[in-house]
């Protein structure tokens, strides 16, 4: 029997037939934390379902349709499902085990042979191929659950070819400069292999646990930043220790921050000090955190060492 609560990167099949991403370890009462990402409408190149959300950002998140609810604990509204209307709850592990008992098409031999070569166990599949809707072209997106095996495989794994247009669309989409956009690239997370695209994701396997403290957005902050406690930064969100925090704009120096924008997950990883830009927080408990992310303050980060 599989497990019973949601994990980031997970799938959900809802009552009207459209395809849900879990975003978040938090299992709520009620609801869960999911964006929609496909729609059916018997058009397409995914067996008749066709993409809300055509680029990543959180910029892009909040333009789509559904239902949000307000959590005082970042004093922002989040996406989310009801569990009412959750037909299917679709496991990224499960797929991976299904593929290697036996592959149906070229995609999941692929999949299989990308699998063998990394060698990590704690490893499952999402995105088209756990929904069932790929096409002979669509990405293989992997997901490794848990803080050792992520180590063990950006220490092991070396990656295949460059996706070059992953550095063209993340200026496109984030506007940001090319060396930024080169910075935050990495193939062994995303890449090309025998002509398919695939990304590696990083996935807490734990459950977190519901916030109870309440935090008010202050303002934009800038700040120059020691980065500590690096290997949750490879979840989702990203979050990091900061230390020898030099404000450049604001008047709080944060203690957390918290990246919303998952394209700064490995910046975050391979760096020591960063410059940040981002929405200050100030806790009921006296904690000062800084968001990346934030619909009002998108904000960005760079590595300086």
């Amino acid at each position: 029997m599989g497990r019973d609560y949601f994990l980031d990167k997970d799938l959900i099949i809802s009552k009207d037939n459209s395809i849900y991403v879990v975003y978040s370890n938090i299992n709520p009462f009620g609801y869960v934390y999911a964006y929609l990402k496909y729609i059916y409408t018997g058009k397409g190149i995914w067996k008749g379902y066709e993409r809300v959300l055509r680029y990543y950002g959180v910029h892009n998140l909040l333009k789509i349709n559904q239902e949000y609810i307000y959590e005082p604990c970042y004093d922002v509204s989040f996406p989310i499902l009801r569990k009412s209307m959750i037909v299917k709850h679709l496991k990224p592990e499960e797929k991976m085990r299904k593929i290697m008992r036996k592959s149906e098409n070229k995609l999941e031999s692929l999949a299989l042979e990308i699998y063998d070569y990394v060698g990590t166990k704690n490893i499952g599949i999402t995105g088209s191929l756990l929904a069932r809707i790929s096409h002979e072209g669509s990405d293989i997106d992997f997901v490794i659950y848990g803080i050792k095996d992520a180590i063990d495989f950006l220490e092991s794994f070396q990656g295949f070819d460059e996706d070059k247009d992953w550095i063209l669309e993340t200026i496109k989409n984030y506007d940001v400069p090319l060396d930024l956009a080169r910075e935050l690239y990495d193939k062994r997370i995303r890449g090309i292999y025998k002509g398919i695209k695939y990304s590696f994701l990083f996935v807490n396997d734990k459950v977190e646990k519901y916030c109870n403290i309440a935090c008010k957005r202050i303002g934009e902050g800038e700040i120059i930043a020691n980065v500590n406690d690096k290997f949750h930064s490879l979840f989702y969100p990203s979050v990091v220790s900061l230390s020898n925090v030099s404000i450049i704009k604001g008047s709080f120096a944060p203690q957390i921050l918290v990246s919303y924008e998952g394209i700064y997950s490995i910046l975050l990883y391979k760096s020591n000090r960063i410059y940040a830009k981002g929405m200050i927080m100030s806790c009921e408990d006296g904690e000062v955190k800084m968001i990346i992310g934030d619909r009002d303050v998108k904000g960005y980060i760079r590595r300086i060492l």
